[in-house]
């Protein structure tokens, strides 16, 4: 057992020790063991934006598969794994590295070593926090997927609002901009992380915290997409969004974050070149399993603002795609499809040029993935009509 490994084991130990006698080392709280950051084990990389202006990131019962995945690995014989915790901030850094203990002689003691590893994974969570001002989930991604390994597992515990190139979403329009236009913007430039081989889950995306403006439902889903893509991209193996709200405030005396201008709720960003998500919870939404607004006249009066610009900017076109959560049919020509035009059907009774708007349907939506069986977590995510607007 190398030196460095030794302050993960002793504090094992400590939470071994509380397991069993039922008691706390109050000097232990007082005075918590060094966490080592080298060697990085293979296994699980969590990237943490314990920063200002996001929620504290929350550790999800769902989740905990990653962290027996790790367990398992190792005990069946599969090399020393552990986890790595990275912070997210304007300069991500590993921040603590977690290897498991694998050698408790008996199924007794194997199990509260497990308990033990899990505890302790959590509570370093709990402690990691932002060192540098501003954020870079982009960098972290790149930093947490070397620390995993080929075939590990990222996960991504983040507001997911960057403010640093070539992501600052400080710069107008950026939040709604196409998220397919992002995504090639960066493989363009070379900015794209190298996740091939990797799973990532995402975890707490769209969740900000004071001063920085909250996101709507819909804002949120585009920024989930938006990262989903940058992953696929990547190279991920598979993507996984986690949609567990996270709503706790940050820790006081956090290094400075910019914040981001959200267009209020209700207000939409259009121009050329955007992606509007039109969430079936909001105005545009449609009775179960039929091509009818639930409220008719509120759909036409966001919808009116679409066949507007698009009267404004007759070299502009506007494409329509329809999607529904996974139950039922998956043929892109249902009810997604039959959705898609009855939002186009409206944008030309409102003026729009029917020779400039399409519509389509996708079928399932695209949480987590186009075909994962139905999941009531991402059902939200996938009953939705997105408004895609492009110029030239």
């Amino acid at each position: 057992m190398s030196h460095s490994r030794r302050p993960v084991r002793v504090l094992f130990v400590f939470v071994v020790a509380a397991v069993v006698a039922g008691t706390a080392s109050a000097c232990n709280v007082e005075e918590p063991i060094a966490c080592p950051t080298a060697p990085v084990p293979p296994g699980l990389a969590i990237a943490v934006g314990a920063h200002a202006n996001s929620a504290r990131p929350v550790w999800s019962v769902g989740l905990d598969e990653e962290l027996d995945a790790v367990i398992q690995a190792t005990e069946q014989g599969g090399g020393e794994q552990g986890v790595t915790l990275l912070r997210v901030d304007g300069r991500p850094s590993i921040g603590c590295v977690l290897t498991y203990d694998n050698t408790a002689g008996n199924d007794s003691a194997r199990e509260i070593a497990r308990t033990a590893f899990k505890t302790t994974v959590q509570q370093r969570i709990s402690e990691l926090t932002a060192q540098q001002p501003e954020t870079n989930p982009l960098e972290a991604l790149s930093v947490a997927a070397a620390s995993a390994g080929p075939d590990g597992t990222v996960i991504l515990m983040d507001s997911g609002l960057q403010t640093v190139a070539p992501l600052d979403f400080r710069e107008p329009g950026l939040l709604t901009t196409d998220a397919d236009r992002i995504v090639a913007a960066l493989d363009h430039v070379g900015m794209l992380p190298d996740l091939h081989g990797r799973k990532v889950i995402l975890a707490g995306v769209g969740y900000t915290a004071a001063p920085q403006t909250a996101l709507s439902n819909s804002q949120r889903t585009h920024l989930i997409e938006l990262w989903q893509r940058i992953a696929t991209a990547a190279g991920a193996e598979s993507v996984r969004p986690s949609t567990t709200p996270s709503t706790t405030p940050p820790m006081d005396g956090l290094p400075s974050v910019s914040t981001v201008t959200i267009p209020e709720p209700g207000i939409l960003d259009l121009g050329c070149n955007t992606e509007s998500i039109l969430s079936d919870d909001g105005p545009v939404g449609f009775q179960p399993g039929s091509t009818d607004f639930v409220n008719g006249a509120a759909a036409r009066q966001v919808l009116a603002e679409f066949a507007d610009w698009l009267v404004q900017n007759p070299d502009a076109r506007a494409d329509v795609t329809g999607s529904i959560a996974h139950y039922g049919d998956n043929s892109p020509n249902g009810l997604s499809q039959n959705r898609a035009e009855r939002v186009r059907e409206i944008l030309v009774d409102l003026g729009a040029d029917p020779r400039v708007v399409t519509a389509e349907g996708a079928g399932w939506g695209p949480f987590p993935t186009g075909s994962a069986p139905p999941n009531p977590e991402v059902d939200p995510l996938n009953r939705r009509v997105v408004i895609e607007l492009s110029c030239g």
